[in-house]
């Protein structure tokens, strides 16, 4: 008995179909598709494709049908098979409804459309499958394969928050507000001085006057308290002024001589002071020294702004004129000498508005906070719990060690007084996020959690918790989660944060690469923006981009060999491939199944670097 081989029983096969009206359309398919894109691509959790197909003429039979299905993912072997559209190819007198292929001239047809993006497609083949028909005798013709895997670079979207006091346009892991502030008081008082003149003259009609005689009281009885060590004195401001009637040299020095009156009237109750310290508690003079001050002078020369200030308040009802003259004068000297006219003219000018600005003024600058700020920083360490809560998280934000950092954290909440302080929960908790990023401990991401609820629960509605919750939730691979975070947090009411970036790493994922670049600045040296703009098809641009980001990263490296890939550009793909695999094994098996790389998968060098 002859043996029969697998040739012969298709050819068998065919002659009896032949004689049932299939013809020449068995054993062998001659319909050709093509997918028009072969680079199919995850965009926005849909996969669109455009599958094209031509029928030969003289191949469909006029009585015949083809159900063709295409696109079919499967694996080589045949398994996990998934259908994703069929289309119906009918001879022109069949009685079945479908796109009619002549049997003359054949024809061509489409199949499109879209599919939800599945991982378990991402890696199979892509093909068409289909089965010649006539009444109840078909046949199946073998898959014809077009196409291989789907990309989905668009979900590489990655974050490398940093620790940060202010939000800025990217993702950072954000401190609360320390809420101090340096608040500081001013105690002034003037002494007035004659036209041209630089001497002390108490019976002037502005220094007898008895405003002006009681400030400078006051401003001598807090420079007392001052020193006894009641009040902290931040700084001195001596400062001497002139009228600008005059010649601005001659103006200038006058300033300077009025200035030196002021320091002199100041040192002279200094000493009043010292003395009076002295006998108030029995010491000697020689015993009692000044405590050390910081002074600030100034020869501050012709007062322009305070002729025109007390111009426009004043009741000349030619004001606003005399100011548009002195304005549109184009010198220094002009301005004086217009200044000097209408002395003569406005009796106001010369008595009301230039003789206050002929002045020495004498200013106590204080610190009214508790301590200054390098007495925080050295209390926070030697005697932390003098401290109020926002002076320890003021101190906490001045210091670069987030072991000490940590500390303060710490000692907040276990202070009753502040236990319920939003702020040291979330401080502590991206701490915690921090240290995950160094060690890969989930156990940090755990404590963050348990940190930012409690946060959340004293703070609810507040932009920087769910700030750093949303970048929790990343981490944690809670995308979904982590979009919602960064939505509230924009939208919050105590503290909202600007979450562009953040959502423009979502519009990636949404496919809307062009809007994801604008959202996120269009920055450069960045990651996200380099993916987006190789998801946009600008190579260049996205080399460009991805090429300053120092230092690189494994994802870094690895988001290079893709764009290479897209190139066909052979060295950078196994180069850059090579650095990403040195910094994190896992991107070989990342690498063997990436649809981006299939065009390399049978290049002996590519093969071997995944071994």
């Amino acid at each position: 008995m002859k043996k029969i081989t697998f040739l012969s029983m298709i050819a068998l096969v065919a002659l009896i179909l032949s004689g049932c009206g299939l013809g020449k359309m068995v054993p062998n398919n001659q319909i050709t598709l093509k997918l028009e894109n072969p680079d199919l691509e995850n965009k926005g959790g849909k996969v669109e494709y455009v599958v094209k197909g031509t029928v030969p003429p003289n191949f469909m039979q006029k009585k015949a049908t083809v159900d063709l299905q295409v696109p079919v993912f499967m694996n080589a072997d045949g398994s996990e098979k998934t259908i994703m559209n069929a289309i119906k190819l009918v001879g022109e007198k069949s009685k079945e409804q479908g796109t009619v292929i002549p049997r003359k001239a054949g024809g061509t047809f489409t199949v499109a459309g879209n599919f939800p993006f599945k991982e378990e497609l991402a890696t199979q083949g892509i093909y068409g499958i289909g089965t010649a028909r006539v009444g109840k005798r078909e046949f199946t013709y073998l898959p014809q394969k077009i196409g291989e895997g789907i990309s989905n670079t668009s979900s590489r979207i990655g974050i490398n928050p940093a620790l940060s006091d202010q939000a800025g346009n990217g993702t950072n892991l954000l401190f609360a507000p320390h809420g101090y502030k340096p608040e500081f008081e001013t105690q002034t008082g003037i002494i007035y001085f004659e036209v041209n003149m630089h001497n002390l003259n108490w019976n002037l009609k502005l220094n007898k006057d008895e405003k002006a005689k009681q400030a400078l009281n006051e401003l001598k009885n807090y420079l007392f308290n001052a020193l006894d060590g009641n009040k902290k004195i931040q700084k001195i401001v001596i400062s001497g002024w002139a009228s600008p009637e005059g010649e601005e040299s001659f103006n200038q020095g006058l300033s300077e001589k009025r200035f030196d009156q002021g320091k002199k009237w100041l040192n002279n109750q200094m000493e009043e002071w010292r003395k009076d310290y002295a006998k108030r508690n029995k010491l000697r003079l020689r015993d009692v020294q000044i405590p050390e001050i910081t002074f600030e002078y100034n020869a501050k020369g012709e007062d322009w702004s305070g002729f025109e200030v007390a111009v426009e308040k004043s009741n000349i009802k030619e004001k606003s004129q005399i100011l548009n003259v002195v304005r549109s004068q184009r010198s220094s000297a002009d301005r004086e000498q217009k200044i000097r006219e209408m002395t003569d003219i406005f009796t106001e000018i010369a008595e009301q508005i230039l003789p206050p600005l002929r002045r020495a003024e004498i200013s106590i600058v204080r610190n009214k906070n508790n301590f200054t700020d390098e007495e925080i920083l050295e209390l926070v360490v030697s005697d932390i719990s003098i401290l109020n809560v926002n002076e320890k998280l003021f101190a906490a934000s001045k210091i670069t060690n987030l072991q000490e950092k940590e500390r303060i954290f710490t000692n907040v909440i276990q202070d009753a007084t502040s236990e319920n302080d939003w702020r040291a929960y979330n401080n502590l908790a991206i701490l915690a996020i921090n240290d995950f990023l160094q060690t890969a401990d989930n156990a940090r991401l755990d404590a963050a959690q348990s940190f930012l609820d409690k946060a959340a629960a004293i703070s609810p509605s507040n932009g920087i918790i769910l700030n750093n919750s949303g970048i929790l939730y990343f981490l944690e691979g809670k995308k979904d989660e982590a979009k919602k975070a960064f939505e509230a947090s924009q939208k919050a009411q105590v503290e909202p944060v600007k979450q562009d970036y953040n959502l423009g790493l979502f519009k990636i994922l949404d496919g809307d690469f062009t809007g994801a670049i604008q959202a996120m600045g269009n920055r450069s040296c960045d990651y996200n923006v380099a993916l987006a703009q190789l998801l946009n098809r600008d190579y260049a641009a996205a080399k460009a981009t991805i090429d300053c980001v120092q230092p690189k990263d494994a994802k870094a490296f690895y988001l290079v060999a893709i764009i290479s890939a897209r190139q066909n550009y052979e060295e950078g793909v196994l180069g850059s491939l090579r650095r990403a695999i040195e910094l994190d094994n896992r991107y070989k098996a990342e690498a063997k199944t990436d649809a981006e790389f299939k065009r390399f998968r049978n290049n002996p060098n590519f093969q071997t670097l995944l071994k």
